[in-house]
């Protein structure tokens, strides 16, 4: 949904421990994501003793860190896999592959660095998943390198003419289960109706293998793997892959976000050189970003290798070419150009002038109050 609507995914969601939020929250951030928080569940009535813990817990100054991405992007997390699974057949009780939507799919790519959408396909009936003159095949602002199609059975001749036009592109192909029932579960050859370039996997492993090998070798670069286990909720659902506490992502429009929160929950010092490529494909070889930062440090070039957007938490300083940012004490800072290519900024967390690095980069800013923790 997040793809389709072209903005951070938010989980809303119940926990009965401040702890449960601390331990997700920068786990949420690599993953292009943001937490609601709720009061303490249960809890009756609401704001008891018990349920306070969430306002003195050092949490909510994570979540101000965190927000400081959302005046820079709006973009979700780049994932250049998609598995596209048969909506009817995983709805369909009777039929072989009831409830099975390819998370256990999905789970391969994530823990493998090559993050992976999950979507089905009756987003192909609204034209939210399209092909474009290239064949290229896009969900939102999303372009995929590879795609599976995941038990295709009781599938619309439309979907096999949409995978006939991606055919004429570069995107990779494959898939995962037959297809011998339309959606009036009358016989169809589905298998041959699809192009011949979509490539069969008879399993799950056999499927992720080939397709992490393929993007390798077209010189994808890996994210950060996914090494937890998301648990049931309540015992109910499925375990899903989830990114750590700690680690480096990509956002669709080209910001790089490094996040860390493993050690302390308020951020985790950042003191790294990256390379960031250009924004907007240039084809240009990426640039050295050093920072010195807490807990978030995101950055966008435009086409030149120029900054275009900066967000940083505790930031201390910060290098790209000839920008170069030195605070004399750590600050919380945004900055984005707006439509109109005029700079705009955000300290929050700082006492008296700005800083002349930052006032010689932007003359627009916004002061933001951190809020103090609930005392005892």
């Amino acid at each position: 949904m997040a793809k389709k609507f072209g903005a951070p995914w938010y989980n809303q969601w119940y926990a009965s421990t401040a702890e449960s939020y601390e331990k997700l929250i920068w786990s949420y951030a690599l993953a292009g994501g943001r937490m609601n928080f709720h009061v303490l569940y249960p809890g009756n009535p609401p704001w008891t003793e018990r349920g306070k813990q969430l306002l003195r817990s050092p949490v909510i100054r994570a979540d101000c860190r965190i927000r400081l991405l959302n005046f820079i992007s709006a973009a979700p997390v780049d994932c250049p896999v998609a598995v596209i699974f048969g909506h009817s057949c995983a709805m369909n009780w009777a039929g072989p592959a009831y409830d099975d939507v390819g998370m256990e799919l999905t789970d391969a790519f994530w823990r493998a660095g090559y993050y992976a959408d999950l979507i089905p396909s009756s987003e192909l009936r609204d034209q939210a998943l399209r092909v474009d003159a290239d064949g290229n095949i896009w969900f939102g602002q999303q372009r995929y390198a590879a795609v599976v199609l995941y038990h295709p059975e009781f599938e619309n001749a439309t979907t096999a003419e949409f995978f006939q036009k991606a055919a004429k592109g570069k995107t990779i192909l494959y898939r995962v289960g037959d297809w011998t029932q339309n959606f009036d579960a009358k016989a169809f050859d589905g298998n041959a109706a699809l192009p011949s370039r979509m490539k069969v996997a008879r399993d799950i492993n056999g499927c992720a293998e080939a397709v992490l090998a393929e993007l390798r070798h077209a010189g994808i670069e890996p994210q950060t793997c996914a090494t937890m286990t998301f648990p049931k909720w309540g015992g109910m659902g499925r375990t899903s892959a989830a990114l750590p506490s700690s680690g480096i992502c990509r956002l669709v429009d080209g910001t790089v976000i490094l996040a860390s929160g493993q050690n302390d929950v308020r951020g985790d010092p950042i003191q790294k050189t990256i390379k960031v490529a250009p924004r907007h494909g240039s084809g240009q070889d990426g640039h050295d970003v050093a920072f010195d930062a807490v807990g978030v440090a995101a950055v966008r070039l435009d086409k030149d290798g120029k900054l275009e957007a900066l967000a940083a938490g505790g930031l201390k300083s910060f290098v790209v070419g000839e920008t170069k940012i030195e605070l004399p004490q750590r600050a919380d800072v945004a900055l984005w150009k707006d439509p109109k290519g005029v700079w705009q900024g955000v300290l929050q967390d700082y006492a008296g002038h700005v800083p002349k690095d930052l006032a010689a980069l932007c003359k627009n800013w916004i002061r933001l109050q951190v809020p103090e923790p609930l005392k005892e």
